[in-house]
């Protein structure tokens, strides 16, 4: 992931992260630890069609599947940038965003549509022949799967409900010394006395008819 992309999000009122209630700053959980309870997305989870999330840019994704129009989400000038593609035998959509802290560059969240599920900009989508309704993670995520299925992969969802489920997931990240100087020249902000950025990731899940119709799979970085 960019440091270009933390630099900025630096700037940024993060509320939902670094100031939740529940959790102090200092509380959370390292990245690097390694114990029962998960504490980061996995690197599996974050890997569609060899694309991973933090090391591969939207530059990527069009090599790999071909030129497709990059659009705003919204009409919001901060608001994430993607691309998209659709399968021509199945209707399954595949998005590959890129959010303020990748820079408008890096992925920073993908998401599978299946037919059903109605992705709303279909028609913006460029048509490739490695999208279809089999397409899945590293670590077996995919449509179709049962809420069982998925919790196999997964774990235990933070969010369960009736028609979709979320599983959040906040730890601290080492920066390295090249990621210290680097943010003290782009922000003259020396943090040396706590070098970690908070990451935030998450799995979330849409069902119909009991079995997986969307998947979105994101992380994200900020200090």
């Amino acid at each position: 992931m960019s440091f270009l992309g933390r630099a900025i999000l630096l700037l940024m009122l993060i509320t939902s992260i670094t100031a939740s209630p529940q959790t102090r700053r200092e509380d959370e959980p390292y990245c690097s630890e390694n114990g029962a309870r998960r504490v980061e997305v996995a690197k599996a989870d974050a890997t569609i069609l060899g694309l991973a999330i933090g090391r591969s840019s939207l530059q990527d994704v069009q090599a790999k599947l071909g030129h497709s129009k990059i659009t705003r989400v919204s009409k919001d000038e901060e608001s994430d940038v993607s691309v998209c593609y659709v399968s021509p035998t199945d209707g399954t959509v595949l998005v590959f965003y890129s959010g303020v802290m990748g820079g408008g560059v890096d992925v920073t969240w993908f998401a599978v549509w299946s037919r059903e599920a109605a992705f709303p900009h279909d028609s913006r989508c460029t048509s490739s022949k490695l999208v279809s309704r089999n397409l899945s993670t590293e670590s077996g995520l995919r449509l179709g799967l049962t809420r069982e299925k998925v919790d196999r992969i997964v774990g235990k969802p933070t969010k369960p409900g009736r028609t979709s489920t979320k599983y959040e997931y906040l730890c601290r990240s080492k920066m390295t010394d090249d990621e210290i100087k680097g943010f003290k020249t782009a922000n003259n902000w020396d943090v040396t006395s706590d070098p970690y950025f908070d990451r935030m990731s998450w799995i979330e899940v849409h069902y119909a008819n009991s079995k997986a119709s969307r998947i979105e799979v994101g992380e994200i970085e900020s200090y």
